[in-house]
């Protein structure tokens, strides 16, 4: 009932998009009825968690993902850990949003109350389609005594965190898309609409870089497999709205200063809000087989492509038509700082369209009826890397480079102790390592140079001009360098490992002293004891388990890992041999880990910053 309510509250909102007549009366309810929306949608979602906690299993949701003997803390974040729970956290999110949209104030009020509406829309047709085809709160009877085990993968404390986190930016950008649909029904986009805008793309952008970057640290700890990132079509799908959403910040950047780029900010609002729907079709449709995906129900599928079809495709030929009235008129010096923002939106969004075709493209060869077709790492990083090059370079380079005409030999004099030390830093790596592999001098030479010219522009003077740019800079230069040197110098081996044998990776020594079983409330598990030492003195116990969950819920390894200032040290077990004197262990070294996780803090940190400067200038502080 609450979601039937939330519903119709989100219907009448929207309604305010299809009468001119009335929107002057309408424009007063619209933040209460958005908080009256958000707040019935909060307590619908805290229902979901109360039952999962009280153990209900008369509600299928809590019987076929929960039982009697999960952790509390699983029975609550587990809430989400399905696709009904988490079409009710990304609806949650998306009428939070709404909400908080509703209550700002702007010069440009009507594109709020515009924008409102078209979110009110978004709400219901997601609320629409978690009553029609996923309600969590349908009925069992009789009900079962217990329930079934929650997938033991997403038994992490990452679930607490990184699913909400992503949803925030997924849908974060569901504001850009109605304030961009808002501005092509009131045929105005210009510098003040792009004030408006940037704030909800800094917001969505940085949550997205920690959803991201926490999926992949998850992935790292829990799958076992010693790797971040494996080009998997759902970890492809949050990419996406990444890399156009970093387009659509530089892009907004241009046209807040110099009134360039109207419609081609406008349309990448669209894009990048229509490849977040297309991640949640590919995770829910059935479409691909994932660790990601939530469910397989074709009729899912279809559901949320034709909402796609309809707001997406609405939007779309709403631009065609509109689009020619919101065009700006003027044009950009090919060298200046807007230049140098447009070459790199054409190397994002061609990075962009490699990675969806990639990802795309085995599906529709096999609904053709053609050979099952597999794309892997191999094509992405051939593909995908080589196109980052360019704006990783220009993203150095453009800080220094003056809106307007501007003086490319100026810009590069001032960078040239950054070009120095970058060079340097080649040199030092071909030296150290010589020449092995070679890639690896080029990854940490792009690397020093964003680092360097980040650091340099710290110097420059304000500094709270350059702030938030030099450290989201800082941290893609930080990532480069993380994601070089771990695929540069990663170490692995298999091993049957008897009590007392040592063997050597990266520059330690792991002993394996012994293993034993233990029985816990919902899994047994085989605990392996290990010891890392360096130069025979010991550094660390390490104690990875193999766990096996009760009532047929599958196997998981819980990798242990010893981390120290230049990388880890990665121990993943599996089942004891027959004589049970064995254990089967992997052992990795990977180099440099750490530098990955705070590149993704770093740039989401840089967002975060700009937002707060904002909201101070606004408040009329002078100081950061």
């Amino acid at each position: 009932m609450l979601l039937v309510l939330a519903a119709s509250v989100a219907l009448l909102q929207h309604m305010h998009l299809y009468a001119p007549g009335m929107r002057r009366h309408t424009a007063v309810i619209m933040p209460q009825a958005a908080w009256l929306q958000a707040l019935l949608i909060t307590l619908a979602l805290a229902s979901l968690i109360i039952l999962r906690m009280e153990s209900d299993f008369s509600v299928e949701n809590v019987a076929s993902h929960s039982n009697l003997s999960l952790p509390m803390l699983y029975k609550i974040v587990g809430a989400w850990g399905n696709h009904e729970g988490s079409m009710l956290l990304w609806i949650w999110v998306l009428a939070s949003f709404g909400a908080l949209l509703a209550m700002q104030r702007h010069e440009r009020q009507e594109h709020i109350h515009m924008a409102v509406a078209v979110q009110s829309g978004l709400c219901f047709g997601t609320i629409l389609f978690l009553l029609a085809t996923s309600n969590p709160f349908s009925r069992l009877f009789p009900p079962p005594h217990d329930g079934k085990m929650l997938n033991p993968l997403l038994q992490d404390v990452g679930l607490a965190i990184h699913p909400p986190m992503l949803y925030v930016g997924y849908v974060g950008f569901s504001i850009v898309f109605s304030l961009a649909v808002a501005a092509l029904v009131l045929r105005r986009a210009d510098a003040a609409w792009a004030t408006l805008l940037h704030p909800w793309i800094l917001a969505a952008w940085s949550a997205l870089t920690l959803g991201i970057g926490l999926g992949s640290w998850w992935a790292y700890r829990e799958l076992g497999w010693g790797g971040w990132w494996f080009w998997d079509p759902v970890e492809n799908a949050s990419l996406l709205p990444w890399l156009a959403g970093t387009a659509l910040l530089h892009s907004n950047l241009v046209l807040k200063k110099r009134g360039m780029l109207a419609q081609w900010v406008v349309l990448l609002a669209i894009m990048t809000f229509a490849l977040s729907m297309i991640g949640t079709f590919l995770v829910r449709s059935g479409a691909l087989t994932s660790v990601h995906s939530f469910a397989s129900d074709p009729a899912r599928g279809l559901f949320i492509l034709g909402f796609i079809i309809l707001s997406v495709g609405g939007a779309l030929l709403l631009y065609g038509l509109r689009g020619g009235e919101i065009a700006s008129q003027q044009t950009a010096m090919p060298v200046s700082r807007e230049g140098l923002i447009i070459l790199n939106n054409l190397f994002l969004m061609t990075a962009c369209a490699g990675v969806l075709l990639g990802t795309l493209y085995p599906l529709f060869a096999d609904a053709m009826g053609g050979s099952p077709v597999s794309v892997g790492p191999p094509y992405f990083n051939y593909t995908f890397l080589p196109l980052m090059v360019l704006p990783l370079v220009f993203a150095a380079l453009a800080p220094f480079t003056p809106w307007g005409r501007a003086d490319m030999r100026l810009a590069l004099r001032q960078l040239q102790p950054t070009m120095m030390a970058a060079v340097a830093v080649c040199l030092l790596v071909l030296i150290m390592t010589q020449g092995k592999p070679l890639y690896a001098a080029g990854g940490f030479t792009l690397a020093g140079w964003l680092v360097f010219s980040s650091l340099r522009l710290l110097w420059r003077k304000p500094l709270k001009a350059h702030l938030a740019v030099a450290i989201a800079h800082l941290g893609a230069g930080v990532f480069a360098a993380g994601v070089t040197g771990s695929a540069a110098w990663k170490t692995e081996s298999e091993h049957w490992m008897e009590p007392g044998q040592i063997e050597p990776v990266g520059g330690y020594e792991v002993r394996f002293e012994r293993h034993r079983t233990e029985a816990r409330a919902n899994h047994d598990v085989v605990i392996g004891d290990f010891s890392i030492m360096r130069h025979r003195e010991e550094k660390a116990a390490l104690r990875p388990e193999y766990r096996r969950y009760h009532d047929k819920a599958g196997e998981t390894s819980e990798a242990a890992i010893y981390s120290y200032y230049g990388g880890n040290v990665y121990i993943v077990i599996g089942e004891a041999s027959p004589d049970k004197r064995r254990i089967a262990a992997r052992l990795y070294h990977v180099p440099m880990i750490h530098f990955i996780w705070a590149g993704f803090v770093l740039m989401a940190c840089g967002g975060i910053i700009a937002i707060i400067q904002r909201r101070m200038k606004t408040l009329g502080k002078s100081t950061f």
